[in-house]
C-alpha cells in the first residue's frame, strides 16, 4: 500500500508487483529505491485451468524448506493506526512452471539475500536480482480447491490429492 494513497482498498489490488516494470510505476517505485524486504516462505499456491475450472497447485523449490521471495514494504499512516504492507515481485515463469502459470514471484537465493535490501546495491543488480527466475528444480502437487477460502487456514491445504 503506497504512503501516499488515500484509501486502504487500494491494498488489495496491489499484492503482486512487476519485477519488469516495479521501478516505474508510481505505486512502487519510492518502495523499489528504499523499502525493500525478503519475505520468508515455505511455498506459494498458483492456479492452473483445467476442465473449464481453476486447479490450485502448491509451489515451492525442491531443495529449500524455508525461502526468500523479493519485497517491497511501505506504511500507510492515513488512519489513528499505521499500516505496513508489503508486495511480492513476480517475473516471467521458468520453463519448469509455465505449464501451470506464465508467472512466478521473484526468489531471492541465499547467496545474494544480502544485496536484496542493501541500500548500496544498483538499481541495476536489484532489477537483475528479481527479475532472474528461478529454474527449479520445483515440488509442486495439485491441492484441495479449499484453499481458495481464507476461512479455511490448516495443514490439510497443503496434502496433495
Amino acid at each position: 500500500m503506497p504512503h501516499w494513497a488515500t484509501d486502504l482498498k487500494l491494498a488489495a489490488r496491489m499484492i503482486n508487483a512487476r519485477s519488469e516494470t516495479v521501478h516505474e510505476k508510481p505505486a512502487f517505485r519510492a518502495a523499489f529505491r528504499r523499502r525493500r524486504c525478503a519475505v520468508p516462505v515455505n511455498g506459494w499456491f498458483e492456479w492452473r485451468r483445467e476442465n473449464g475450472e481453476k486447479q490450485p497447485y502448491w509451489i515451492r523449490p525442491a531443495n529449500a524448506d524455508v525461502f526468500s521471495l523479493a519485497g517491497l514494504w511501505d506504511r500507510w499512516e492515513k488512519e489513528d493506526e499505521p499500516v505496513e504492507t508489503f508486495t511480492v515481485l513476480t517475473t516471467a515463469a521458468s520453463p519448469a512452471l509455465a505449464d501451470i502459470h506464465h508467472r512466478q514471484p521473484a526468489i531471492i537465493e541465499d547467496a545474494t539475500l544480502d544485496e536484496w535490501p542493501g541500500p548500496g546495491t544498483s538499481s541495476e543488480r536489484v532489477l537483475a536480482l528479481a527479475g532472474a527466475a528461478n529454474e527449479g528444480p520445483f515440488d509442486t502437487r495439485a491441492v484441495s480447491t479449499r484453499v481458495n477460502s481464507p476461512r479455511n487456514d490448516d495443514a490439510e491445504l497443503l496434502a496433495a490429492l
